[in-house]
């Protein structure tokens, strides 16, 4: 059997939750589903399109939790016809 090594400091987390974002510095909210979540980073999908390179301020909810507020880069944007996963790292939390 072939171990597979993980070289990620914090472990992902599957996570299936509303997320609402938007491009800082600007007024406009756009909603997302959260796919996972690590101490680092965050993997949500859209129907927004993003670009790579951009902070974006996230809240996300989840089901019998405290809303989570934090600045994330976008690190990478995948798409297809319907919708845009976007993988963002966590540059600051905050309440």
């Amino acid at each position: 059997m072939i171990k597979r090594v993980e070289k990620r400091d914090f472990q992902r987390m599957p996570i299936d939750c509303d997320l609402k974002f938007s491009v800082v510095g600007d007024i406009r909210e756009h909603r997302g589903k959260v796919i996972n979540l690590s101490g680092t980073g965050i993997l949500f999908s859209c129907s927004q399109k993003v670009e790579p390179d951009i902070l974006l301020t996230v809240v996300l909810s989840a089901p019998n939790t405290s809303p989570m507020h934090a600045t994330v880069k976008v690190e990478r944007v995948v798409s297809n016809a319907v919708f845009y996963e976007v993988a963002c790292s966590i540059r600051s939390k905050f309440d």
